[in-house]
């Protein structure tokens, strides 16, 4: 199993990337959680469930039309900016892994800061703020993503990740692949879990300062690999 283990975090085909990534999609559960319960009830990682609640408010049925409109457009500019930031490195993957952590860094440190200073709840001008940068946050995290081309580690997006785990069993429950879908999934429930009893227990800036650890945690790993010309290194 450790073996495994091991192979499912750092392989051949994408090196120490695997790792990187299961770290970021605990970040994605941590926001997620602190959006929808510190924020105005909207994911900044999960943008589809943002589509639901603006067509559920455009048909009357009730909730805020504003807030999922201001997460969408923070995501889609994160988006393209993210996307622009990722062909900055050339060939090298774990230089655009970096890049996008310093992106990320540059808007969860304010954002943070805003948290952990502003009264709580947060004013909702400030609300709305800080859900178009972590929704920003998230945008360019997933054009990373995008572009990376890892198999099974989506961050934000475990619907296939999950199927995965029901219908693919590969050589069994050692293989790598299985193993590195588990991981996913639980890293996410993880990231949720600690995201929601950080905001429960303490406060939504502690929730936030987890999220920016793991990003300078990221940051430092990918730029500590930066120089690394190895297979992996090179555009899928």
């Amino acid at each position: 199993m450790t073996g495994a283990l091991r192979r499912a975090l750092v392989d051949d085909r994408d090196g120490p990337l695997p790792a990187m990534l299961v770290a970021l999609t605990m970040l994605a559960g941590v926001v997620d959680a602190t959006s929808i319960l510190a924020l105005d009830h909207v994911f900044v990682a999960a943008v589809t469930g943002n589509i639901v609640f603006l067509g559920i408010a455009l048909a009357g049925a009730g909730g805020s039309i504003v807030s999922p409109v201001v997460a969408v457009a923070g995501f889609v500019v994160g988006a393209v900016i993210g996307a622009r930031i990722v062909r900055r490195p050339g060939s090298h993957r774990g230089l655009a892994v970096r890049d996008i952590a310093v992106f990320k860094a540059l808007l969860a440190v304010p954002v943070t800061i805003v948290v952990v200073v502003a009264a709580d709840p947060l004013p909702p001008v400030t609300r709305l703020v800080v859900t178009a940068l972590l929704a920003a946050s998230m945008g360019g995290q997933l054009a990373l993503i995008r572009a990376l081309k890892v198999p099974d580690l989506l961050t934000a997006v475990l619907t296939l990740t999950t199927i995965g785990i029901l219908t693919e069993h590969g050589t069994g429950r050692h293989d790598p692949s299985v193993v590195r879908r588990g991981l996913a999934l639980l890293a996410f429930v993880a990231g949720v879990v600690a995201g929601a009893l950080l905001c429960r227990l303490v406060a939504p800036g502690a929730a936030l300062a987890l999220g920016l650890a793991i990003i300078v945690g990221v940051g430092v790993s990918s730029h500590a690999v930066g120089r690394a010309e190895a297979p992996w290194t090179a555009p899928r």
